[in-house]
């Protein structure tokens, strides 16, 4: 008898997940205002309506690909804040055998000081560039 209710909870645990918010597929560049990428860092974004994180990694082009809940199930609809964070270290320690490209200014690692905002749309492609200015 205690291995039919411990089935019932299982399956019930796992049927847990259908409260998550809705997420679309969001990817797309940062890039500075001069048109380089930017070479490497995370972006992250924070729905307005739903609270919601989506993250995702720069990588060498600047192209980017946004996950909720897995590594690329993209975003919750609608608007949110953005933020783009590095981290390189710059003091002269030690010297850096890849090129890491321009640094993005620090305003753009936190929601009170970055401009940056993303609109998700549930019906189409959400492809965004997201620039840098100084």
């Amino acid at each position: 008898m205690r291995h039919g209710v411990l089935t019932v909870l299982i399956v019930s645990a796992v049927g847990c997940s259908s409260d998550q918010t809705p997420t679309y597929p969001v990817s797309g560049r940062v890039v500075f205002e001069n048109g380089n990428p930017v070479r490497h860092g995370t972006i992250e974004l924070t729905s307005v309506e739903y609270g919601t994180t989506s993250t995702g990694r720069i990588d060498h082009d600047g192209g980017f690909v946004l996950g909720t809940y897995t590594a690329d199930d993209g975003a919750a609809a609608g608007d949110h804040n953005a933020i783009v964070v590095q981290m390189v270290i710059a003091d002269g320690s030690f010297e850096h055998t890849i090129d890491h490209g321009d640094a993005v200014p620090t305003k753009y690692a936190a929601y009170e000081n970055s401009p940056l905002e993303v609109s998700v749309n549930s019906d189409e492609e959400n492809v965004v560039t997201l620039t840098i200015g100084q």
